[in-house]
């Protein structure tokens, strides 16, 4: 009786991966990606922290311009419960509010004093210098920690690592 599966030669044969092979590419992308892990979760509470101090340095800057604008004083009070900045904070003037930010959840926001921040109409803080320490709730380090400063003239910055 005749063969009725024919062999097909070396040059012609079924191109394709073995389980074995898949297996051992499916293993090596588990590996890949369970050491890729850790160090994403640090960059995305890095981004965090960055985002909470760019957009508390906008606030102080519109807080600001605000006063300078209007010629009155212009405050920037925190949202949060019991006065805290990590529930975000609103920027007023007079009875206006003119906008709001936040919260900032796994975000910790420091202030060096109290929960509001009143500039004048020459674009000064009453209270003279004003600092905010923004930090991850968890694991903060010297590297994911910023300072974002309100200097006497009005001046704002952000620098890495925590306020002096």
């Amino acid at each position: 009786m005749p063969n009725l599966s024919p062999t097909l030669p070396a040059t012609q044969r079924a191109a394709g991966f073995t389980l074995i092979e898949l297996m051992v590419t499916v293993i090596v992308l588990v590996i890949v990606v369970s050491m890729a892990a850790p160090s994403m979760s640090q960059l995305i509470s890095s981004q965090r922290t960055r985002n909470a101090a760019a957009d508390l340095a906008s606030a102080l800057t519109l807080t600001r311009s605000e006063a300078v604008n209007r010629s009155a004083t212009t405050t920037m009070t925190a949202s949060g419960t019991g006065g805290s900045w990590t529930g975000g904070w609103a920027v007023a003037a007079g009875t206006a509010r003119i906008r709001g930010y936040g919260p900032y959840d796994g975000i910790t926001i420091t202030a060096s004093s109290g929960s509001s921040l009143a500039i004048g109409n020459d674009g000064r803080p009453i209270a003279g210098t004003q600092t905010f320490q923004v930090a991850p709730s968890t694991n903060a380090t010297s590297a994911t920690t910023l300072c974002v400063q309100l200097g006497g003239t009005g001046r704002v910055t952000t620098v890495n690592g925590t306020c002096t």
